[in-house]
């Protein structure tokens, strides 16, 4: 199984599974539509310092990859800008230029179950709490409730969505860490539970539609929501430990056993579903004509920190991997004449 390499270009970011230690140019403007003309370099940053990646002209243009390129973040950077690929919504605006909204087009639609199913997991207790997968061997759910009662290295089983637990062994995973500020758990897998992780959305826009995937119903089975983003402007709460966010407000109305649910956009995975908001304390008369015209936005913790979590643990690793064993002492002690040799614990 090929290893995955993390590229961006703007907002853009692409996940290529690699067999090999370089990637090619064409490879580069066809993922981010660049032309064929366009000048391409590629770069990364290791150990706080920018490096850009070593070209070969055999057995065609490509990029030659640093040793440890699986736990890198890669930048491409062009002389020319990406084309936006054409859409129903593209022909749509090319037929009706006198649109009001032109240039500007609408956003793309919120993408459906069949998406984004393969990377959405559960922990069973009492019922499913739902898991996401973040990275082939790295996983995301909520820290609040009863989820409380996890510490660092724990072993716990994930099932996958779409079966029961009786249908299935289980992935079994590691609390590899927690972080109580965006109410989340890292839960961390010895080996590849799927092929590749899912693209996570870099910066979510207000008003874009999403889909939140949970467990928020009486059946047990997978469930999903519409929604948009209502803010991004980085909203922070009180939890039950300390100050959390700053977190993204959606319009979804969930429930639950929605905590911790998925939440999909079109270009990506935008976060997981911390809860919602309540409504503001009032006394009794107030309290009738607010509740009247109250409306609860639901809690998102972003994507994006999942992402640079994993990151950071894949670069542990690889340091752990790099670090020489402990030499231990010899020790060399005289009885009777002989010499004895051994080793200091």
């Amino acid at each position: 199984m090929g290893r995955t390499i993390h590229i961006k270009m703007q907002e853009k970011t692409v996940q290529l599974d690699l067999s090999s230690d370089f990637v090619t140019e064409s490879t580069i403007k066809s993922q981010f539509l660049l032309s064929a003309d366009a000048i391409v370099s590629l770069n990364y940053v290791d150990e706080g310092q920018q490096k850009g990646c070593e070209c070969r002209n055999t057995p065609e243009l490509s990029f030659v990859l640093p040793k440890n390129w699986p736990v890198l973040q890669f930048f491409v950077e062009s002389d020319k800008m990406p084309s936006r690929p054409v859409t129903p919504i593209t022909e749509v605006s090319r037929e009706r230029p006198c649109s009001p909204y032109h240039p500007n087009l609408p956003h793309d639609p919120a993408p459906s179950a069949k998406c984004f199913n393969k990377w959405m997991f559960y922990l069973m207790e009492q019922t499913k709490s739902t898991t996401i997968c973040v990275h082939p061997r790295f996983f995301v759910t909520f820290r609040h409730g009863t989820h409380r009662r996890f510490n660092l290295g724990d072993n716990l089983k994930l099932y996958h969505a779409q079966k029961e637990v009786d249908e299935q062994t289980g992935v079994d995973v590691l609390v590899a860490k927690i972080f109580e500020a965006y109410d989340f758990i890292l839960l961390k897998s010895e080996s590849d539970v799927v092929d590749r992780g899912p693209t996570i959305a870099r910066a979510a826009q207000e008003s874009e539609p999403f889909t939140l995937a949970g467990f928020g119903n009486d059946t047990g089975c997978l469930s999903y929501l519409p929604g948009s983003i209502h803010s991004v402007r980085g909203h922070y709460f009180y939890g039950e430990v300390q100050q959390l966010g700053p977190f993204i407000l959606g319009t979804s109305r969930s429930s639950s056993g929605d905590s911790g649910g998925g939440v999909w956009g079109a270009s990506g995975l935008i976060g997981i579903n911390y809860g919602c908001t309540t409504m503001p304390w009032k006394n009794h008369h107030e309290a009738i004509s607010e509740a009247a015209i109250f409306s609860p936005k639901n809690i998102i913790s972003p994507a994006v920190e999942f992402e640079k979590a994993y990151m950071e643990e894949l670069e542990k690793e690889r340091k752990e991997e790099k670090s020489p064993p402990n030499k231990k002492s010899r020790l060399v002690t005289v009885v009777d004449g002989c010499t004895l040799y051994g080793t200091v614990a």
